[in-house]
């Protein structure tokens, strides 16, 4: 039997958009792509180079003394599982990603990911080997980085993504994000509207990509530039107050699938899939499945991503040393009940005009730093509420500080 919009609906209500009830209500995960360049030229580092220090081996090495696990898919660079399931991967560009293992004590999952982050950058350090957190690389070009995934996944996600324009394929290959992930909880349409209308804000809050391939941008955050203009199809901020999962349902089937054949560079929806896919010729004899609808949304770029919980994908990279900032901010507006429920009193409605000021501006937009002070303070008085044992007086502190750096520059 093959797949329905009704069908798909359900999944997306079941899967993305019902309640959480978690033992740890409060559990987040952080995700911190960092960037591998040389130290002395500027070039990047990468996991299997054609000559010179991979970071691939570097990182082998490492995990040998730290009794990581190695794992490899296919033919592409490893990738390590921690004691405590925090994981170490690649990105198709060669930035690394430190994935946390979700927890329900926020200070620990930030001192975890600096502490792995630490060993990592002693390691690469040794080698000549810098790991910088912009959201895009500042000194290369395209060329300087040649796709280093190659299984399927990222073959095809390269070539659609090249026949589409050439934001694609730096966003594969030069962007880093830091990730904050959240529980969607007992009543997740609400926290749904609220982290939509928060993230122009944390795009502007945490911008810190002005710079590509040494030359200025004109763009706060090019690392948000280069998400927005991929391909709109599949960005943005997919939210409706009336009927979250169906406006999600549809912003998926209108998205283009990356997993369909693609006939003379014709992409088509995965919608046009579905129901064009008997017709043999235009996109070939096979009908997706749910395996292929499951690919498609992992292809899918909004701002939040709605999946098993929700993934906040607004952040540019930031130094380790500042995680507490984007960790604080989120959790003390979306867990603590009375600072949530007073930012979207504030906020509205998500607004992708807003969205893309943010990008361009940043926290020199004088309304959007004149909501973020707000915001700020919201956050800070929602995380001191949430309680010591779950954010310590130190990260929030240190987050303080991190706000008033950016909204007194």
């Amino acid at each position: 039997m093959g797949l329905s919009e009704a069908k798909l609906l359900d999944d997306l209500r079941q899967r993305s958009f019902s309640p959480s009830h978690s033992e740890s209500p409060r559990t987040i995960g952080i995700e911190l792509e960092l960037i591998p360049i040389f130290r002395a030229t500027r070039l990047p580092a990468l996991p299997r180079p054609a000559t010179g220090k991979s970071t691939a081996e570097i990182l082998s090495r490492l995990a040998c003394l730290e009794g990581w696990k190695e794992e490899c898919v296919e033919n592409d660079p490893p990738s390590w599982t921690l004691q405590d399931r925090a994981r170490i991967s690649f990105e198709p560009g060669g930035q690394i990603e430190i994935s946390s293992a979700p927890a329900g004590v926020a200070s620990a999952v930030i001192a975890d990911t600096q502490k792995v982050v630490g060993k990592i950058r002693g390691a690469m350090l040794e080698a000549g080997v810098e790991l910088i957190s912009n959201g895009v690389d500042p000194f290369n070009g395209i060329d300087a980085v040649p796709l280093q995934l190659h299984r399927d996944r990222y073959a095809r996600m390269t070539r659609f993504f090249e026949s589409v324009g050439t934001s694609g394929v730096r966003m594969m290959r030069q962007t880093a994000a830091v990730q904050i992930n959240v529980e969607r909880g007992p009543r997740p349409l609400e926290r749904w509207r609220l982290l939509n209308s928060l993230a122009p804000y944390i795009v502007a809050l945490f911008a810190n990509s002005a710079s590509y391939a040494g030359r200025s941008t004109g763009h706060a955050s090019y690392r948000a530039h280069l998400w927005r203009t991929l391909d709109r199809t599949r960005t943005g901020l997919p939210y409706d107050a009336e009927d979250a999962p169906g406006r999600y349902l549809d912003f998926a089937l209108e998205a283009k699938a990356i997993a369909a054949n693609s006939v003379s560079g014709t992409w088509h929806t995965f919608r046009e899939w579905m129901r064009s896919a008997e017709s043999a010729g235009s996109m070939g004899s096979r009908s997706p499945d749910m395996t292929d609808w499951s690919f498609h949304l992992s292809t899918l770029f909004p701002e939040i991503r709605p999946k098993e919980f929700f993934e906040i994908r607004s952040a540019d990279a930031i130094d380790p040393e500042w995680l507490a900032a984007p960790v604080v901010f989120i959790t003390g507006l979306v867990y603590d009940e009375e600072s949530a429920s007073s930012a979207t009193t504030r906020l509205g409605a998500p607004s992708e005009e807003l969205l893309e000021r943010a990008g361009r501006s940043g926290v020199a937009d004088p309304d959007i730093r004149a909501m973020l002070s707000r915001l700020v303070e919201l956050a800070l008085t929602g995380a001191a509420r949430l309680g010591t044992h779950y954010l310590s007086n130190r990260d929030i502190e240190t987050a303080r500080e991190y706000f008033a750096r950016i909204l007194t520059r």
